[in-house]
């Protein structure tokens, strides 16, 4: 009955917009004499489309060139043509009720359409090409950019580098990378990025304050791709990439140069369906990637020797992408558009690399199809009314390379199966998005409500084929002929462990085992839906008031607390608009996702019972073994998590096009999801008394998880220049938490807090940004990428359980005074480690090692595009300009050693050792013809 009345509903929100009146609106007729009337022509055609943020085709829109007034408007379908434009550079002027000016330096000819987007608010001057950024919300706090243009045709082509430059723009705001949110044409659910030659422009960061917005700015940033309408006429392109292995550098932990290479090709086409009202746009592409992980562990020979051991292992990718796009004006008032986008992406031996070993890698299909519907009408000049419905179909299907037990040698390297299983997750997730925007002389109010429904349908296979942990830890001390001496004990490393696990030598018993038995399928339904009201109120000289309120609600678990007010000012305190000032404040709620639910669901202890054994027999793990079991569990008064963020900055306009900006913002956590064993024991033996059931785990997802924020941004940018436009910024972030950012973080301890407050795992604290394009001689164009990351934090552990709770995360302690250095001869039971840290113990120590408390070296990635593109048709005023660009790419051009990795586990080999990166620089050619 629920699903019948959301499908009534969403009917009925696409059929509403059909209950106004259409007006027609005649469309413009030019003759042929030039822009302003004055006899024959003597340039080209100018045509262009009208609309809004939204993508909404504007009927009845003003256009007026070089000051002269209302020389045409735009028609039913949004387009305008100005039938002869002298060759040169222009001023080009839209307006239309409701909407700011947008003021566009245009050069004509120009074999393309001129894609106007107007907003709401004050009058907009850009005095840049007409390619360049519509305009920005009003109210944006923060490092708010929009990419189109010549801005945009600076990003990577690729799909996979194009996420990653995005992501990294978007951690501006502070967030993580890996957070950030990719919106498409207006829909809230994050997905794949489309093709690059589909994006009409990038909007990064938007005014997050605003109640249309769930993620605080501090929770990975947002990204918003709107991509192109079709054309009035038939155009399209033909591409591809190719990039070979003596082209690129050696992966920097391989021994070898692996034959790493790319080759990317496919088209776009887009044209009329009917003479007016209607077009299409379509993309395909396909990838093959040739790329090797590079493994860098210890093993054993054959021997029982420990040596080093570095392999290439083949990780080959194949990736189709594609998308098509139907806009349907219906009347001068309503336009259809519905899309539809597949990426399909294989990719062999996922997992391999660092320490991990080829035989623990899996293969793994991942897909997203996806369906769009939306329906846009302007009911009057003042109100406009948006419905949108999306069907998405994605999932994965995972394969390992063996099904034998996994074995997890701490610090050394990982073999057997992969725990991941033969993992299937599939999704059918559904958004119903309805507002309305309400437009008067001096208020912008927009109302709404974003829904999603989430139906999983998975196979958690994870741990059914059981894993092996060798921690290392005190063990006899072994003679000559491998035979223990009597009354001496020692420490050894989890190789150490390993080797003698092997041999059949004492000592040689795993530290623990654990599996899961039972059914791995699960399947559930999610629905999460918000109600929002945001006004943007233009209150006089200079001064706007953004204000609104968002409520938020959730099933599996239940969540029906969120209510949060947003506030936001700017004031420009003079007329030039030279000082720009903004202040924001709001409130904002998390959510839990899909796989929250899912992990749940997955150790419930009854269709799935997990068991952990410790000091198992070797391949007989239950035998004589006294098995401590796990449950997960959401506490009965789970509630959301809240953010309070506060911000304050502001612009400031600098002669000859420079533009400084700069924001300070803070925030504080609180309710906070992480999750503890409340029922560990209470003697640090897994078999030990416990406060509840014996020889049980019960891991609780808490609100017991706090936090807090402060980060400076400052940015300088310059696009007046004529050959060379540029950006340069950079953000300090200091967050400090106890839940490392995820619902199943568990402190080392469920009786201490002590060490556990810390930045979070992978955050950089620094991050420096800076993109440019630069106009070289013979027409090249020369564009350039640069990110750089500093002080990411890792966690350093011992290796194994020292309080018997079942998490394999506990921290080393600071030596005791006299504690001897550890070495093969020592005979001790503890002995310490030479760090940079002082001299550290895994066990009878003193102090608390706090968290997160490793750092990995910056990451430096400048990514680099030299294009040329040459005209090949002769006749500059034809509709139909066929044109051969040809580029250079490289990413990571300066061959930085970029590290991913570096082991974390006292007193292993790779202690200390940095033993995974990012790719090393890639270098690729392509071509594209476009006509």
């Amino acid at each position: 009955m629920y699903k019948f009345l959301v499908a009534a509903a969403s009917l009925a929100a696409l059929a509403l917009p059909y209950a106004f009146g259409q007006t027609p609106v005649p469309d413009a007729a030019f003759a042929p004499v030039d822009a302003a009337g004055q006899g024959p022509c003597r340039g080209t055609a100018l045509t262009g489309s009208v609309r809004d943020n939204t993508l909404a085709l504007i009927p009845g829109a003003k256009v007026a060139l070089d000051g002269t007034p209302a020389l045409a408007s735009s028609g039913s379908d949004g387009r305008f043509r100005l039938p002869c434009v002298p060759d040169g550079q222009h001023s080009l002027s839209v307006t239309a009720e409701g909407f700011a000016t947008r003021n566009l330096a245009v050069k004509t000819p120009r074999p393309g359409i001129v894609d106007v987007v107007l907003d709401a608010g004050a009058e907009i001057n850009v005095d840049v090409s007409a390619e360049d950024n519509p305009p920005a919300t009003t109210n944006a706090s923060g490092p708010t950019a929009t990419l189109s243009g010549s801005r945009l045709q600076a990003l990577a082509d690729d799909p996979d580098d194009l996420l990653r430059q995005l992501q990294q723009l978007a951690a501006l705001s502070g967030g993580n990378p890996a957070n950030t949110t990719i919106a498409v044409d207006g829909f809230q659910g994050s997905s794949a990025v489309p093709p690059k030659a589909s994006i009409a422009y990038i909007k990064v960061n938007p005014d997050q304050f605003s109640a249309e917005y769930r993620e605080p700015p501090f929770d990975g940033g947002r990204v918003e791709v709107y991509t192109k309408p079709g054309q009035k006429a038939f155009h399209g392109a033909l591409f591809t990439t190719q990039g070979e292995p003596f082209e690129n550098a050696r992966d920097p932990f391989s021994t070898s140069k692996a034959a790493i290479g790319k080759q990317r090709y496919g088209f776009e086409l887009t044209g009329p369906v009917r003479r007016q009202g209607s077009d299409f746009a379509l993309t395909l592409e396909h990838r093959s990637i040739d790329n090797f992980a590079v493994v860098d562990a210890y093993t054993l020979d054959s021997n029982g020797n420990t040596i080093p051991s570095t392999a290439n292992v083949a990780t080959p990718q194949r990736l189709w992408l594609g998308t098509a796009r139907l806009d349907w004006q219906l009347g001068p008032k309503n336009t259809f558009i519905t899309s539809y986008s597949a990426n399909v992406n294989h990719v062999a031996n996922k997992g391999v690399g660092g320490n991990t070993l080829a035989q623990a890698g899996y293969d793994s299909e991942k897909y997203e199809h996806m369906v769009r519907v939306s329906d846009i009408t302007t009911a009057s000049v003042h109100l406009m009314h948006e419905a949108r419905a999306s069907f998405r179909w994605d999932g994965e299907d995972d394969t390992p390379v063996s099904t034998a037990p996994q074995v997890q040698v701490a610090g050394a390297f990982t073999g057997g199966g992969a725990t991941i299983g033969r993992q299937q997750l599939h999704e059918l997730n559904t958004e119903l998005d309805d507002d309305a925007i309400w437009t008067t002389k001096s208020h912008v109010a927009k109302f709404g409500t974003q829904m999603m429904i989430y139906n999983e349908h998975q196979q958690l296979t994870t741990n059914f084929n059981g894993t092996y942990t060798f921690g290392g830890g005190p063990a006899p001390v072994l003679d000559a002929n491998n035979n223990p001496v009597p009354g001496q004990t020692t420490v050894i490393s989890g190789i150490e462990q390993y080797r003698r696990a092997q041999l059949g030598l004492a000592g040689g018993t795993p530290t623990a085992y654990s599996a899961v038995t039972g059914t791995p399928t699960v399947n559930f339904t999610e629905v999460t839906q918000a109600l929002f009201a945001q006004d943007d109120w233009n209150v006089g000289k200079g001064v706007h008031i953004a204000y609104g309120l968002r409520y938020y609600w959730q099933t599996d678990p239940t969540v029906l607390s969120s209510i949060d007010p947003r506030l936001g000012i700017l004031w420009s305190p003079n007329k030039k608009g030279t000082w720009t000032l903004h202040a924001h404040a709001g409130m904002f709620a998390g959510r839990f996702g899909t796989n929250n639910q899912a992990e749940v669901l997955r150790e419930d202890g009854v269709k799935r019972v997990t068991s952990l054994i410790y000091n198992p027999v070797y391949n007989n793990p239950f035998l004589n073994a006294t098995p401590i079991h796990s449950i997960r569990e959401f506490n009965p008064k789970i509630a959301n998590i809240n953010w309070a963020a506060e911000n304050i900055g502001g612009t400031r306009s600098l002669p000859k096009g420079w533009n400084l900006s700069f924001d300070y913002y803070i925030g504080r956590i609180w309710n906070d999801t992480r999750t503890e064993n409340i029922n560990a024991p209470l003697n640090g033996v897994p078999t030990g008394p416990r406060p509840g059931a014996a020889n049980l785990n019960v891991y609780q997802t808490q609100n017991s998880g706090q936090g807090r924020v402060n980060a400076v941004f400052s940015g300088i940018e310059n696009h007046a220049y004529k050959h060379a436009q540029f950006f340069l910024g950079g953000v300090r972030v200091e967050l400090i938490d106890d839940t490392d950012d995820s619902t199943f973080f568990t402190p080392q301890s469920a009786f201490t807090d002590a060490g556990e407050f810390a930045h979070r795992t992978g955050q950089t604290a620094w991050n420096l940004f800076g993109n440019g394009t630069f106009s070289l001689p013979e027409k090249l164009q020369l564009s350039t990428d640069f990110n750089a990351g500093g002080d990411s934090h890792y966690n350093i552990t011992t290796g194994f359980d020292n309080n018997g709770d079942g998490d394999f995360n506990d921290r080393p302690q600071y030596a005791l005074p006299g504690t001897p250095l550890c070495s093969p001869t020592t005979s001790a039971t503890a002995c310490a480690y030479q760090t940079q840290y002082g001299l550290l113990v895994a066990s009878g120590g003193t102090g608390v090692f706090p968290r997160n408390k490793g750092v990995l070296p910056w990451n430096i990635h400048l990514d680099t595009n030299l294009q040329r593109a040459f005209k090949l048709t002769k006749n500059a005023k034809a509709e139909h300009q066929q044109t051969l660009t040809l580029n250079i790419r490289s990413s990571n051009v300066l061959n930085h050693l970029n590290v991913t990795n570096v082991g974390g586990v006292l007193g292993s080999p790779l202690f200390g050792v940095a033993n995974a990166a990012d790719n090393g620089r890639r270098i690729e050619a392509g071509a594209r013809y476009s006509f």
